[in-house]
């Protein structure tokens, strides 16, 4: 836990600066959507900065929670609320939460609204804004310790208890990303009529809340889905849930396998068709098919078989 006096936020990003506005890079990562990396320190943008239009002065104890992909569900579950989990669990006391702007603002409010906070004591960074606290605390980046099993125990901690009910909940759900601008299976309504089979029930995750989705993925037994954010909800599965993680060819990332672990899920992992990508695309962001008979001897691997067999 990082505590800077006069300590600054700088940019949408919220990168970390000391009172004499030097970078501290620890605790500002930087992504380039066009090279889809991180950046090196030498490339941070914060090193070519202007001075910034708005400098917005914030009396007391302000705790910093930005990070640069904390739009995107996974960061904020994984690199956001453990976050806060740390300052609550230490008792750090704070007036003020600098936290980044995020188009998609319902599942913002809702997981704030587990944690207990007040949406009055957010203040968003953003372009061309530098905030200076009298007192900044930042807590370390989970991404820099590979997310110890300890951030997936904090949102089951905060997360699980006041769920809700879902109606409904089926005990075999297939994750579908066909509301998805990327990375979509290009026959998943064939995929979908096969596993209905198994008894698999299709599930677009934007049309359920936070607390919902919470508790479908706390009552499955089995779950089948494409590489994406909303299997950051496997923080809140129960021991020995079957998993079957399906990939593009060329993007194999290790993230749930990691997160399944933590909670001792039964946990596979297939390829899906490359369809002909062009290698000077991002690969992780292509639409791919998914071959039906890999996907039964996946399904027999993992124990499951059809409804009635």
């Amino acid at each position: 836990m990082a505590c800077i006096p006069s300590g600054r936020v700088w940019g949408r990003s919220g990168s970390i600066l000391t009172s004499d506005s030097k970078l501290i890079f620890d605790l500002s990562p930087e992504y380039d959507g066009q090279l889809h990396r991180m950046l090196t320190p030498e490339e941070h943008p914060a090193l070519q900065r202007r001075k910034a239009r708005e400098l917005q002065e914030v009396p007391g104890t302000a705790a910093a929670l930005t990070f640069c992909g904390s739009h995107n569900y996974f960061h904020w579950l994984y690199d956001v609320l453990p976050r806060l989990g740390m300052l609550r669990t230490l008792n750090i006391s704070f007036q003020t939460l600098i936290m980044n702007p995020n188009p998609y603002g319902a599942f913002v409010e809702e997981t704030l609204a587990m944690f207990d906070v007040p949406e009055s004591s957010v203040i968003h960074a953003a372009d061309d804004r530098e905030i200076q606290a009298e007192r900044l605390v930042v807590p370390s980046l989970m991404m820099n310790s590979h997310y110890p099993p300890w951030t997936t125990a904090t949102l089951q901690r905060f997360m699980l208890p006041g769920s809700g009910t879902t109606p409904q909940s089926p005990s075999r759900i297939f994750i579908s990303r066909g509301q998805a601008s990327a990375r979509r299976f290009i026959n998943e309504n064939e995929v979908i009529r096969y596993l209905e089979a198994y008894g698999f029930v299709p599930i677009c995750l934007e049309d359920w809340t936070v607390a919902q989705q919470v508790q479908l993925f706390a009552c499955a037994k089995a779950i089948v889905s494409p590489h994406g954010a909303g299997l950051a909800n496997l923080a809140f599965c129960m021991k020995g849930t079957v998993v079957i993680e399906i990939f593009h060819l060329r993007h194999v990332v290790p993230t749930y396998w990691m997160i399944s672990n933590h909670n001792k899920l039964d946990y596979y992992m297939m390829y899906g068709q490359d369809e002909g990508t062009a290698h000077d695309r991002f690969p992780g962001l292509a639409d791919f098919t998914v071959d039906l008979d890999r996907l039964e001897q996946t399904l027999g691997m993992a124990g499951l078989n059809k409804q009635g067999a």
